[in-house]
């Protein structure tokens, strides 16, 4: 881990990247960065017309761009998209510059948490259309799983409210933060 590097969230859509992000940032008195947020703000669209009008190979190097700039900022928590792991050079990126925390939920509690959710005036992600049925959750779930293997930790968030993952995020940045830089023993959380 590079020395006040960043704390990078992954993991799929409705992980609660973003809001435990959020709250992880004010415990650790560190700035919050929401890839899909900048991303929109750049572009001055929308995730699902970039999709639309661009393509996805677009948005997937804007994302890479974006993921570049940030690695050459310290100390920031920064939510990715879920994609960003699947290219290998933002894992790299990532390694290079800041920790990689993983967060997991069930299918369930992911469509769950993305057909009710009110947090966000954005539609549901591109890759999974606006209904986000379980199974098309569950396979992209598996097709990223050797991407999301690259976290240094993983926090599953069945069942906690933002804050107790954000506690937990901070327990990972600190244990990491304090440690020689091996990951490789410690339990997830």
């Amino acid at each position: 881990m590079k020395p006040n590097g960043n704390i990078y969230l992954i993991g799929f859509s409705g992980t609660g990247k973003s809001l435990s992000g959020i709250r992880a940032a004010e415990l650790l008195k560190l700035p919050f960065v929401d890839m899909d947020d900048l991303i929109e703000y750049r572009t001055r669209k929308t995730i699902p017309e970039i999709f639309e009008h661009d393509g996805e190979e677009v948005f997937r190097k804007i994302e890479t761009d974006i993921l570049h700039e940030l690695a050459d900022k310290t100390s920031r928590v920064v939510s990715t998209g879920g994609g960003v792991p699947v290219r290998e050079i933002n894992r790299q990126v990532m390694r290079n510059s800041g920790i990689i925390i993983l967060l997991t939920a069930s299918p369930e509690t992911i469509h769950r948490r993305l057909t009710t959710s009110q947090s966000r005036n954005r539609t549901l992600r591109p890759m999974l259309g606006d209904d986000a049925p379980e199974h098309r959750i569950a396979n992209l779930l598996a097709e990223r799983t050797e991407a999301y293997s690259c976290a240094d930790r993983s926090i599953d968030t069945e069942g906690l409210s933002h804050r107790q993952v954000a506690v937990a995020i901070q327990s990972v940045w600190q244990e990491l933060s304090s440690s020689s830089g091996s990951s490789q023993d410690a339990p997830d959380v």
